[in-house]
């Protein structure tokens, strides 16, 4: 079973200490091994302690070679917030650079994945397709895949800006995968078809397809729950170590990574 730790990550982007609970695998502290790392994101009511609270994940995780991070974000979508809070600049660069420094990770790209559940699958896809330097991997759970493009959410105006606004603009997943600057992450989406954020999910999944973007997108039955999310995360996390240097599966052993295939 793989050990959790609940500590303080100093963010100079936040000017304040977050608390992230990391779990690690149960050789880290005397294995010479270095490991993949999977940051998840918490949705928009959630804590960062909701993946222990609600899903199986350290069941799920028990036999994989993988570091596993969730990090405490508020209701900040993950992006710089237009009220100063830079949420975007602590999960990319402090979050990271904290933990390259305080665990045995690989410490590269083809070593690390992100996933979310909502508002953190929105922001899952969101930071890898701007950080493309940083995740060669990103899934989502019942993404909030158009929370840019909300009209009547009030409190997004906090977050995002009045509707058209630049910060808008630079964080609309539809808009993110027109950039050139890197290599694209693979991509995989699943949503439950009773999900009210389900037709956004499709249309997200259009748009890859019209772009030639290999991903992979499922929809199964549920609505937008922790239920919905643990009853799909294992195939996620299965997704994402066939992606990862590191072989964070131990029946990987002899294996790169595997592209996942054109949907």
């Amino acid at each position: 079973m793989h050990v959790l730790q609940v500590v303080s990550c100093p963010s100079p982007a936040l000017g304040t200490n977050v608390p992230v609970a990391v779990l690690l695998p149960p050789d880290h502290a005397i294995s010479n091994r270095r490991y993949a790392v999977l940051t998840l994101l918490h949705g928009l009511s959630d804590t960062f302690m909701c993946w222990l609270d609600y899903t199986n994940l350290r069941r799920y995780v028990s036999e994989l070679r993988l570091i596993v991070v969730m990090p405490q974000c508020g209701r900040s979508f993950y992006i710089n917030t237009v009220d100063g809070q830079r949420v975007e600049d602590f999960v990319a660069d402090d979050l990271r650079t904290f933990i390259d420094s305080h665990y045995a990770t690989l410490g590269t790209r083809a070593s690390r994945a992100i996933g979310g559940i909502s508002m953190g699958g929105y922001g899952a896809l969101m930071l890898a397709l701007r950080y493309r330097q940083v995740w060669a991997a990103a899934f989502s759970h019942s993404g909030a895949i158009g929370a840019p493009r909300w009209v009547e959410d009030p409190p997004n105006v906090g977050v995002f800006g009045p509707l058209g606004s630049a910060v808008r603009r630079e964080h609309d997943l539809f808009q993110l995968i027109e950039y050139t600057d890197g290599p694209l992450p693979r991509i995989h989406m699943d949503c439950g078809i009773d999900d009210f954020l389900v037709d956004e999910n499709r249309a997200f999944h259009r748009t890859l397809q019209n772009h030639n973007i290999p991903h992979i997108y499922r929809e199964h039955p549920g609505g937008h729950s922790w239920r919905y999310c643990d009853e799909n995360l294992p195939s996620s996390l299965d997704w994402a170590c066939h992606q990862l240097e590191g072989n964070c599966d131990p029946e990987l052993d002899d294996l790169t990574v595997i592209a996942p295939p054109a949907d």
